[in-house]
């Protein structure tokens, strides 16, 4: 009679390997997703403070001369010079989002007579919103750039602020030689 030994098969191990090899290659990649996802997050909470610190600027007056015309710049004097940001004003859309919106269009007489005509109308029209709002609308987009797999590398904030904090108060009509002649007037 032969007696069998106890103890695990050879195919009972390889099995065994393969199990166990799947689940830490599974376990690795779940960790690894994890560490990107957390890295984009700190990117994103990031951005997120810097953005409000410039639309803080931006509120108390500080970029007044160049808010009409948009501003943008990085943020390597504050020490992080992957971060760079763009702001705009009321309607006005992003630069950088503008680029080949209507590059391959064919361009006949009537599309350009039809967006010339809406142009005006749009004109108008926020002409009256402006002088019928107070308020005024400051978009700031801030990207990064380091890109993680398909995650988003821009984070995109809109505050209304008041229009005189954000253009300063309105010039007196007079300027200040009218304020000098009142005065030189009085003291006649």
């Amino acid at each position: 009679m032969k007696r069998r030994t106890s103890g695990f098969t050879l195919a009972e191990v390889a099995v065994t390997i393969v199990i166990v090899g799947i689940a830490v290659v599974m376990m690795l990649q779940s960790l690894n997703r994890a560490k990107l996802e957390s890295a984009h997050t700190r990117n994103t909470k990031l951005a997120r403070e810097l953005a409000l610190i410039t639309l803080g600027q931006v509120e108390s007056g500080l970029f007044r001369d160049d808010l009409e015309r948009g501003l943008s710049g990085t943020y390597a004097d504050e020490g992080y010079p992957m971060f760079a940001y763009e702001v705009v004003a009321g309607d006005d859309t992003f630069l950088s989002s503008d680029a080949g919106t209507d590059g391959d269009r064919f361009d006949t007489f009537e599309d350009r007579r039809q967006r010339e005509e809406d142009a005006r109308s749009d004109a108008e029209q926020e002409e009256a919103e402006d002088a019928a709002e107070p308020y005024e609308r400051v978009k700031i987009k801030v990207t990064w750039q380091v890109k993680i797999q398909d995650l988003p590398t821009e984070l995109v904030l809109e505050r209304w602020m008041p229009w005189e904090q954000a253009y300063g108060p309105p010039e007196a009509e007079g300027g200040a030689g009218s304020v000098a002649g009142a005065v030189q007037g009085a003291a006649r």
